[in-house]
């Protein structure tokens, strides 16, 4: 027979319930604690478990009879395409190398968002990206940049739905510091703080293409899929589409992440009024998960540049664009020492008018001009539209889904610390910040 047994959060010493007041008491401190409390802060973290329903429908024999399939030899890449599209190059490596074959398995996607953007629109967004960027690297301003290849794509997706619910438990601190006389006092109250609620997701798609960098796919988001149409074989005159040669089960691990990075912040949105804030455990599952296979339209353009490859990707639906372009190092060094020592030169000015520089203004006039400096090179930057990961499904949070089930804030216990103002010596100038 085991028995439960609880420490005070303040001393440590064992705590008792009393029938009298209802709460557990520490005999050592004096403190009293509301039991729901306590046993919030004893709850062991539970493992996240979020689950989908597949559908993994196979294509039917007629739709094969209309269809054929590539493979190419180079790099293994699966495609396929209406039977009177001929393919003459891979659109992944560009190999001549790719043999047709007939439709056999695979995974039939259940839609399809067609192309819009043209291949002119495409080529004159290539063309006009080279233009005003200032970390741009040199290479690509000595000569025309010439389009190496471009290849229209359909890429394969899984769309991810589900309804999480999350369960949070926050240490949270209001701290006030004030100075009486010679002391400086500073007063902590420490909480215990739990969230719990729920939230829906519909169509958090995750590419189902091992080709394709997911850096990329997930930059060129979000597709207007109320634009998509049901999957027939007609519908990829003209293009390839990849075989989704990364299944279900194995995209799942990403949809995974962005639904609790969302769920996540929106439970943390809702602790408010805390000097700090800490996780203390935190319990995600979901329900109705589903998974659903559809094709998504994307330009691919390479360039050659002293013997590199790079590559950008264009949404074929609303043109947005990313690459695998890196900033120019000594250019974004030589902006961000310009910006701060301009910055730091002006304030330095404005502080010497007001007679005020002294050690403790200059450090933080350096502060300031380095973060200026840091936003410059980062805005600077941004216009590379260089991919990047997703962290989160913000955008495809179910409007109206978010309900918050449990908010409780427990006060549990109050530290005070006083500190010694030093006075300056007689004679001695008080230091001058």
């Amino acid at each position: 027979m085991s028995t439960a047994t609880y420490n005070c959060p303040c001393c440590g010493a064992p705590l008792a319930f009393s029938g009298e007041s209802g709460k557990l008491e520490c005999a050592s401190c004096g403190n009293s604690y509301e039991l729901d409390a306590i046993q919030a802060m004893s709850a062991s973290e539970s493992i996240d478990k979020l689950e989908f329903e597949h559908r993994a429908e196979a294509f039917d024999a007629s739709e094969a009879a209309q269809m054929q399939a590539y493979v190419c030899k180079s790099c293994g890449a699966e495609l396929m395409t209406e039977d009177t599209t001929t393919a003459t190059e891979c659109p992944y490596c560009g190999s001549p190398t790719i043999l047709p074959e007939r439709i056999a398995g695979g995974v039939k996607p259940e839609k399809v968002i067609p192309f819009k953007v043209t291949k002119e629109d495409a080529q004159k967004q290539f063309e006009e990206y080279f233009k005003g960027k200032r970390l741009l690297p040199n290479i690509f301003l000595k000569s025309r940049n010439r389009i190496a290849e471009m290849r229209k794509l359909y890429v394969p997706y899984w769309l991810f739905d589900c309804d999480a619910q999350a369960d949070i438990v926050y240490d949270a601190e209001k701290r006030n510091t004030e100075r009486r006389g010679d002391w400086e006092i500073t007063r902590t109250k420490y909480y215990l703080v739990r969230r719990s609620g729920r939230m829906g997701f519909d169509s958090i798609p995750v590419d189902g293409s091992e080709k394709l960098d997911d850096k990329i796919t997930e930059s060129l988001e979000p597709y207007d899929l109320s634009a998509a149409v049901p999957f027939q074989p007609a519908v990829l005159a003209g293009a390839m589409a990849d075989h989704a040669d990364v299944d279900a089960t194995s995209s799942e691990k990403r949809a995974v992440e962005r639904v609790e990075t969302s769920v996540s912040q929106a439970m943390r949105d809702t602790v408010n009024g805390y000097s700090s804030v800490s996780e203390r455990s935190r319990s995600i599952h979901s329900d109705n998960g589903t998974a659903t296979p559809v094709l998504m339209p994307v330009w691919l353009i390479t360039t050659e540049k002293e013997g590199k490859i790079y590559t950008f990707a264009i949404n074929g639906q609303t043109g947005k664009l990313t690459c695998d372009v890196p900033a120019d190092t000594k250019k974004s060094l030589l902006w961000g020492g310009g910006v701060f020592a301009g910055v730091l030169a002006i304030i330095a000015l404005v502080l010497a008018l007001a007679d005020a520089i002294g050690s403790g203004t200059i450090l933080i006039a350096a502060i300031a001009a380095l973060i200026v400096a840091l936003v410059v090179v980062g805005v600077l930057k941004g216009q590379l539209k260089q991919a990047v990961y997703q962290s989160a499904a913000a955008d495809y949070v179910r409007p109206g889904s978010f309900m918050l089930d449990v908010k409780m804030d427990h006060f549990l216990y109050e530290r005070t610390e006083r500190r010694k103002i030093e006075q300056p010596k007689q004679g001695e100038q008080p230091k001058k910040n």
